[in-house]
């Protein structure tokens, strides 16, 4: 039987009601209840509650649930190298205060501090102050393992740019494809909920998330007959009282190739490429620290009222297009300027859209490029639409983690979802037909090669959708089999 308030005093009324003793005998008994009641309740027993934190408890009593908070998070100034280590495991944010001297380059500073991570340039107490990018260009993990490549798209939901509008509208605009009916009727939506800001969210919506593709997730990069490790990154951060939020992050390429002159017979010079990787005597090349100094645009998208007030709200930008060696646009182009403590840093990188047609897709994750990070469109895209002017830039690795060739036996096959050009052009079929928003986004034509990076990426977002089509796809031909014999 439970023991509680409400049942002991309906127990003391009846008792009081009915019983025919005397009167100091109901007294007394009386007293007993009460003190048998007053133990019982102060027994306490523990909950389990499936939402809690981890170190949540819980336990109650007749009168009162109470909970036992989680410990607040360690301060970052109190952490350990060894556990800075471990939260950069799922948390890239945190490298640029691992004191590691094998991220950083020789002779140069070991590690950053809190304090470090904030825009010197934005007002205090500015909005986006707390943002800052880190380059992770370890595609190696501490134990010499593949780290391998899964980008983490921004949800809208986490985002202070919409902490003002309604929650619904917001997961609507995170989920719902351009060009439906669905998005149509979201924009009516918008126009009537919200109608102060609603050509400042339509137009973010146009410019920027109707671009967003399938995140890359794949093992390895491969370009020809050669496999490499991946892991890459540009990771966008918020420092936010002693902790490091990751917002999200995207692949990408750092520098490994170089562009020499070849003095031909004739007196012509002639261009060839070659691998120089910055490290050893050139380590120099990439700054720890580096500021995002000019915020560029691109001919593809319209640069229109809404851009420029979204560029003064950011601190800066404007609409100039770059092209490389005045030929070939480098879209939204993101200009990186190594602070003054690294003279020898090369100035005149950026963040772009993979433009150049030796720089794969298929490579993002991996060393691959002149100099410049090359980032997806839709990466370069966002990070135009995000980044603050003067945004930070960190970037470590450890030479030895930096870029890795698998040597590996058989066929290159081996390691590709797709063995033959008949494979691939099955699936670039399956994804045109099912799923046509995707193959959009993707680039993926209904034939082609089968070890372009687009398809891969294609396929490991959809494998488990296009494994089960091919499963029904194979009991029904085997059906058929059944029925014709």
């Amino acid at each position: 039987m439970k023991i509680n308030r409400e049942t002991t005093f309906i127990f003391l009324e009846r008792f009081m009601k009915h019983s025919n003793y005397f009167k100091w005998v109901r007294i007394l008994l009386i007293i007993g209840i009460i003190i048998a009641y007053s133990f019982l309740s102060r027994k306490i027993s523990p909950l389990k509650i499936s939402n809690l934190g981890l170190t949540d408890t819980i336990y109650h009593n007749f009168d009162t649930i109470y909970i036992t908070p989680k410990p607040k998070p360690k301060p970052i100034a109190s952490l350990t190298i060894e556990e800075l280590w471990d939260y950069y495991v799922t948390n890239p944010c945190y490298l640029p205060l691992i004191k590691d001297t094998a991220l950083w380059e020789k002779g140069k500073r070991v590690g950053f501090e809190y304090e470090d991570l904030f825009n010197d340039s934005l007002s205090e107490g500015h909005k986006y102050s707390n943002r800052y990018l880190v380059g992770d260009f370890n595609v190696l993990d501490q134990k010499g393992r593949n780290r391998k490549i899964q980008e983490i798209y921004p949800k809208l939901e986490l985002l202070k740019e919409f902490d003002s509008i309604p929650d619904d509208i917001v997961l609507k605009m995170d989920s719902i494809h351009f060009g439906t009916a669905a998005y149509d009727s979201l924009i009516r939506e918008i126009n009537i909920r919200v109608p102060n800001i609603s050509n400042v969210l339509i137009n973010f919506l146009e410019k920027v998330w109707n671009y967003k593709m399938l995140a890359v997730t794949r093992d390895y990069s491969i370009n020809g007959n050669n496999l490499y490790a991946a892991g890459q990154t540009i990771v966008m951060c918020e420092a936010c009282e002693d902790t490091l939020i990751m917002i999200g992050r995207f692949a990408t390429s750092s520098k490994r190739i170089n562009i020499g002159n070849r003095y031909m017979a004739d007196g012509s010079t002639e261009e060839y490429y070659f691998e120089h990787l910055p490290t050893g005597n050139t380590r120099s090349y990439y700054a720890g620290l580096n500021t995002m100094s000019s915020k560029h645009w691109e001919s593809a998208r319209s640069y229109d009222i809404f851009d420029i007030i979204r560029d003064a709200e950011l601190g800066g930008g404007h609409n100039r297009i770059v092209k490389y060696r005045d030929k070939v646009e480098l879209p939204n182009l993101l200009s990186i300027k190594p602070t003054s403590d690294y003279p020898n840093a090369m100035n005149g990188n950026g963040i772009h859209e993979v433009a150049l047609s030796y720089v794969s897709r298929g490579m993002l994750g991996t060393s691959n490029s002149i100099g410049c990070l090359r980032v997806s469109d839709f990466a370069s895209k966002f990070l135009r639409w995000w980044v603050p002017q003067d945004c930070k830039l960190f970037i470590a690795y450890s030479e030895t983690c930096l870029h890795k060739e698998i040597k590996y036996k058989g066929a290159i096959e081996d390691y590709l979802p797709f063995k033959t050009e008949k494979e691939g052009n099955d699936f670039r079929n399956w994804i045109n037909t099912y799923k046509p928003d995707y193959a959009k986004l993707l680039q993926i034509d209904k034939d082609g090669d089968y070890r372009n990076g687009y398809i891969i990426d294609g396929y490991y977002n959809l494998q488990d959708e296009y494994n089960e089509y091919l499963k029904q796809k194979d009991s029904l031909k085997n059906q058929n089999g059944i029925f014709k014999n």
